[in-house]
């Protein structure tokens, strides 16, 4: 499964930017940003695309070869786990085979809560979504997602191996 292609990719590296470049965000320095991984993925499907994201975005700048990266386990009816990850360790495929894939609905409301208590701290929150998220309340996730993390989240949802790229917007969802 490609993730990106040529034209996803440029418009991927342009919403990076803008995320970066919000003012109060990133200003030098270690970038610390969150990966959120959906764990509904095939391990190797996961496998192939987080190899993809992290060759991209390690393309991108320099800013992405010296960074703090908290990988945010989220899985159907379970508690969202985190951990600190070197970018090489997602490129070379050694944690895919730990996020096996899940089965169930997954919610936005835990995962948006979930970020704006233990993630917003982060310069840039990207979000790899296996398909559909459901929304239980939408008022809560728009409250979630004031004042920081909206201006800081990319959502990325892979749909029979289509990409939707969107600088996070509740009404997406």
């Amino acid at each position: 499964m490609e993730l990106f292609t040529p034209i996803k990719r440029q418009r991927f590296k342009q919403m990076v930017e803008r995320v970066l470049h919000v003012p109060g965000n990133y200003r030098g320095g270690i970038l610390e940003m969150a990966l959120v991984v959906d764990c509904r993925f095939s391990p190797g499907e996961l496998k192939e695309a987080l190899a993809e994201l992290v060759r991209t975005l390690k393309q991108q700048s320099e800013t992405f070869r010296n960074v703090r990266l908290n990988l945010v386990l989220w899985k159907p009816g379970e508690k969202i786990q985190s951990r600190v990850v070197p970018m090489s360790m997602l490129a070379m495929g050694d944690l895919a085979d730990e996020m096996e894939g899940a089965e169930g609905e997954l919610y936005a409301d835990d995962l948006l809560s979930y970020l704006k208590l233990f993630q917003a701290r982060a310069k840039l929150i990207l979000v790899l979504s296996a398909g559909k998220v459901q929304v239980q309340d939408e008022q809560a996730c728009r409250k979630a997602c004031k004042p920081f993390l909206e201006r800081k989240m990319i959502w990325l949802s892979v749909e029979k191996g289509n990409l939707e790229e969107n600088l996070f917007n509740i009404s997406l969802l």
